[in-house]
């Protein structure tokens, strides 16, 4: 009796000795698993309430047994929370089972990875009536049971245990492996509440809030900086110009990317690897970015190319600077070429969005407060250029008004010489000096008439002239027909002619002579009057006449315009003006 009792309890204790041992392994399992899985700086994300299921759809008999016993086991791992059915819609774990057109079972999660928590959680199952008991649980389980944690993206690191839920990519491989329900009784455990780490709870939440003003604020210094260098001068819609404005803008936002997830290696220097894992993300933000810039330059260069319109200018680099990047982001998380890249790091994503709306905000303002600048210096250099004009116009308007008085002075005098002497003359005079005025007070203040008028009033007055001088003044114009309608200054011949007259026939008892000679030569219109008197003894440009007609000439054509002198065979005196 006593060997039956001996050789019993030596089979009941090597018994609880393997299942000690397995259990051990099961947990050691677990463990590993958990780590290399499921923690995120110090926990894992998962439920911090109780799991409450609505079961939705047209599940059948057969699953709504397999969800009881699912939650009965779900409710003896995790002791903290309770997990229940609810028939409402106040769930944070929605289980919809053969919705139609939705074909294929798969699991989402909302977490809020700051909090490190899941906010809710849903499951869409394809079960269909002719699927067996065992395969409608493998389903039922694999799905339900990955929305109770959030799995990292790097689980490359992870040890694969085949036939584990955590593990296999399909439900149909799974075995119901003891490690699942041991890595779920570990999450939900004790281990990972109330952690006297430095980003727990609240506290973790401030810190992360702070961290990214920081990150937000540096990256904005960035820009402050290169645009105080130069680099946002107007682009133009020149390609290369357009791409380093956007790259440098770029730049800012990986800056704030890196900045903001360096947190993690600054408090926790043990999980560099974790940091180094950000490193594929930001080579598919710069590639997306790159991308993006491409696609901005051409829809706004179609645009906006060669468009003057204020509201577009800065309506549209808003609209593609908020939409174009975002939208390539999140396309890339579900393209087979980024997605690898970006690691479906959707935290990440989302603060990315973030900033490039303020991007796109900062980049409108500056656009408009750029383009209202232009406009108030354009308005400035209008305003000036209109006050100079007036100003040029009104030395134009004194100094053909010193020609009048300074004419109508010799004339008077000579009328008066006349007046007892030969009353047939001076009437002619006066009367040829009544016609010269209609012209010379131009009453509609204009500056430029044609050469033909101007040519027309030099004649009434030589005709002047001749009353006084009598036969001793003869004289000859030749301007070609296709000249005529050529535009010169008001008067501008007219103290030329004078000047030849007092300078010139006055000193000589013969017969004189003026000659006014009008041609065009390289894009210059010439005005050459000749006279066959003494010669200039210091120059004609010393008079009031000829320096009053140079002031002109300089203030309506610059360096352009020339006046120029010969002694000799032929004297003259010649002003050259563009035409």
């Amino acid at each position: 009796m006593k060997r039956i009792i001996l050789v019993l309890l030596v089979l009941f204790g090597s018994q609880f000795l393997r299942a000690e041992i397995m259990n051990s392994e099961i947990q050691k399992l677990a463990k590993e698993q958990i780590e290399s899985k499921f923690i995120r700086v110090d926990r894992p994300v998962r439920y911090t309430s109780n799991i409450l299921i609505l079961l939705q759809g047209f599940p059948t008999k057969q699953d709504s047994l397999i969800f009881r016993e699912l939650i009965d086991t779900l409710n003896v791992l995790i002791e903290k929370w309770d997990v229940v059915l609810i028939p409402n819609e106040t769930s944070n774990l929605s289980v919809i089972i053969n919705l139609p057109h939705k074909g294929i079972s798969k699991s989402f999660i909302i977490p809020d990875v700051d909090q490190m928590q899941i906010i809710k959680s849903t499951v869409y199952l394809d079960l269909p009536d002719n699927m067996d008991f065992i395969s409608r649980k493998k389903n039922i389980y694999y799905y339900v049971l990955r929305t109770l944690a959030v799995l990292k993206t790097d689980q490359n690191i992870a040890n694969p245990i085949a036939g584990s839920i955590f593990t296999e990519s399909k439900a149909e491989n799974i075995t119901f492996h003891p490690v699942d329900f041991e890595i779920v009784k570990e999450i939900y455990s004790d281990k990972y509440e109330n952690q006297p780490d430095k980003l727990a709870g609240r506290k973790m939440y401030v810190f992360n809030t702070i961290w990214e003003l920081i990150a937000i604020l540096i990256a904005i210094v960035y820009l402050i900086f290169i645009s105080q260098s130069g680099v946002f001068i107007k682009h133009h819609y020149k390609f290369a110009e357009y791409m380093k404005q956007g790259i440098f803008v770029f730049v800012a936002l990986l800056i704030f990317v890196v900045l903001y997830n360096s947190f993690v290696l600054f408090f926790y220097p043990s999980k560099i690897q974790l940091w180094l894992s950000f490193g594929a993300p930001i080579v598919g933000l710069f590639l997306v970015g790159n991308i993006s810039i491409v696609i901005m330059y051409f829809f706004e260069r179609f645009v906006l190319y060669k468009k003057d319109n204020f509201l577009l200018e800065v309506i549209i680099p808003f609209i593609t600077t908020l939409f174009v990047p975002p939208i390539l982001l999140l396309l890339s998380m579900f393209s087979s070429i980024l997605s690898n890249l970006l690691n479906s790091n959707w935290m990440m994503i989302i603060r990315a969005i973030s900033f490039i709306m303020l991007i796109a905000i900062a980049r409108a303002f500056f656009i408009y407060m750029n383009r209202k600048s232009e406009n108030i210096i354009r308005k400035k250099d209008l305003e000036l250029a209109q006050l100079n004009e007036l100003h040029k116009q009104a030395e134009l308007q004194s100094l053909r008004a010193k020609i009048n008085p300074h004419f109508l002075y010799n004339a008077l005098n000579s009328i008066a010489s006349l007046a007892t002497t030969d009353a047939r003359k001076t009437e002619q005079m006066a009367l040829a000096l009544s016609d010269f005025f209609k012209y010379a007070i131009n009453r509609e203040q204009k500056q430029l008439n044609t050469l033909s008028e101007e040519l027309n009033a030099i004649r009434t007055y030589l005709e002047i002239e001749k009353v006084r001088f009598g036969d001793r003044l003869s004289f000859e114009i030749d301007c070609p027909e296709e000249l005529m309608n050529i535009q010169i200054p008001q008067l501008l011949i007219q103290p030329l002619v004078e000047n030849a007259i007092k300078h010139g026939l006055s000193q000589i008892t013969e017969n004189g002579l003026i000659g006014i000679l009008v041609c065009k030569e390289d894009g210059l219109l010439k005005i050459r009057v000749y006279d066959n008197g003494p010669a200039f003894p210091d120059g004609p440009l010393s008079g009031f006449g000829i320096q009053n007609t140079q002031e002109r000439i300089a203030l309506l054509y610059g360096a352009k315009a020339t006046i120029n002198w010969q002694n000799g065979a032929e004297k003259y005196i010649e002003i050259s003006i563009p035409v």
